[in-house]
């Protein structure tokens, strides 16, 4: 009897861990250049993917990244770089070892005709 309470308490161990693996947000940071407001409408015209090992620890290539290669000559723009679920799917199953990220630009609404 006294095994049987035991798996018992693993498996609801296991299943609350794997509910508040998933519910934890994914990562998210932005950074508005020029005027652009972090608020203001604006429109995906781009995105790369960031290859990182060992939970983010050792970068290999896109390293350095540069802005004007995927917005032009553009002066107010958003870059947003986060761990989008497929991102966060990857780590998991690699458990760590592969930890990839996205960096999207956005172009406020008002540039888009320019």
């Amino acid at each position: 009897m006294d095994k049987i309470m035991k798996i018992r308490e693993f498996k609801t161990f296991m299943f609350a861990g794997l509910v508040a693996a998933m519910l934890s947000s994914c990562y998210s940071a932005t950074t508005c250049v020029g005027t652009m407001r972090a608020d203001a409408p604006a429109v995906k015209v781009n995105s790369v993917k960031n290859h990182h090992f060992i939970y983010g620890l050792v970068n290999a290539g896109n390293t350095k990244i540069e802005d004007t290669k995927y917005i032009g000559e553009h002066k107010n723009y958003k870059v947003k770089k986060s761990t989008t679920f497929v991102d966060g799917l990857l780590e998991a199953i690699t458990f760590g070892i592969y930890s990839p990220t996205t960096t999207t630009y956005y172009l406020p609404v008002d540039e888009i005709s320019r």
